[in-house]
C-alpha cells in the first residue's frame, strides 16, 4: 500500500539492492532493515520519500493513522535511527534527505495527540476530527524539526529537507482531484526531482546542516508574517521538538 524501496548503488562492482518494505508498517521495516544491515556496513544517504495524502483517515495494520506512520513514523524517525550506525560507518559524507513540502508552511508540529489524530483523546469534549490535508502538513513539518534537531544532536551526518515544488504525479491526483487546477502550473517529475538528486549526491560541503531546499537554494522555513516575513505562527519551541522526539522514541518502543 505504501511501499518503498531500498536501493543501493555499492561500487565497485556495480549492482542495485532492491528490499521491499511497507514504511507505514514498523515490523515490515525493521525486518528490511535488519536484512539490509546483514548485507551491508555502509549507507551512504537516506532519502524518505514514502508518503500519502489521504482524504479519509485509514489506519496501518499497527493501529497507527497512515500518513503519520509513513511520513514521519517510520519513514522519518524510524528508519535512520535503527541505520545511524551505518550512515556513520559511511563517513563526512552521509546524509539524510527528507522529502517534505510546501505545505508544511501552513502549520507547526501540534500536540501529540492532533499530531497522529488519536481517536481516544477528547479535545474540549469532543474527538479530533481528520483533516487529511493537515496530517499530512504536521509530517512535513515535523520532517523539518527532525532535521533541525538531529543537525545539533547527530552532527557526524548531514541532515536536509528538500521540497520538490508542485509536481504532477498520480499523488497529487488522488488527492486533490479537479481542484488540481488550482496548483497549475505544475512542474515534471524530473522538475520535481533534480533538487532532490542534487541533494543526494552533491558534496556535502555545499550543504549546510539542518536546512530546508528547493532548486538547490536553502529557503525560510516559516512565511507566516506580513508580506511572507517568517512571523510566529507557524514556530514551534525546543521544548515542543522534545516533547515529540520523546513521542516518537515511545511509539517506536526504543
Amino acid at each position: 500500500m505504501n511501499g518503498s524501496f531500498f536501493n543501493l548503488y555499492p561500487c565497485p562492482p556495480m549492482h542495485r539492492l532492491n528490499i521491499k518494505a511497507d514504511i507505514g508498517e514498523l515490523s515490515q521495516l525493521r525486518k528490511a532493515v535488519e536484512s539490509l544491515q546483514s548485507m551491508e556496513t555502509k549507507v551512504d544517504c537516506i532519502v524518505s520519500n514514502a508518503g500519502v495524502l489521504l482524504n479519509e483517515r485509514k489506519e496501518t495494520s499497527e493501529g497507527n493513522e497512515i500518513t503519520y506512520a509513513v511520513h514521519l513514523l517510520g519513514g522519518s524517525y524510524l528508519l535512520p535511527t535503527l541505520l545511524y550506525p551505518q550512515l556513520q560507518a559511511a563517513g563526512s559524507g552521509a546524509r539524510v534527505v527528507f522529502v517534505t513540502s510546501g505545505g508544511m508552511y501552513r502549520k507547526k508540529f501540534p500536540s501529540w495527540p492532533v499530531a497522529i489524530n488519536d481517536q481516544s483523546t477528547e479535545i474540549k469534549g469532543e474527538k479530533i476530527k481528520y483533516d487529511g490535508v493537515d496530517s499530512y502538513c504536521y509530517a512535513k513539518r515535523a520532517q523539518v524539526l527532525l532535521a533541525e534537531r538531529w543537525a545539533k544532536e547527530r552532527s557526524d551526518v548531514t541532515w536536509v529537507t528538500g521540497h520538490p515544488g508542485w509536481a504532477g504525479t498520480d499523488a497529487v491526483d488522488d488527492a486533490f482531484g479537479d481542484t488540481k487546477k488550482y496548483l497549475e502550473p505544475l512542474r515534471s517529475t524530473w522538475e520535481g526531482a533534480e533538487g532532490l538528486s542534487w541533494l543526494m549526491s552533491t558534496d556535502v560541503k555545499n550543504l549546510q546542516n539542518g536546512e530546508f531546499y528547493l532548486d538547490r537554494k536553502v529557503q525560510k522555513k516559516h512565511i507566516a508574517g506580513p508580506f511572507m516575513t517568517e512571523g510566529s505562527y507557524t514556530k514551534n519551541t525546543e521544548e515542543d521538538v522534545d516533547d515529540m522526539l520523546e513521542n516518537l522514541k515511545k511509539a517506536c518502543g526504543l
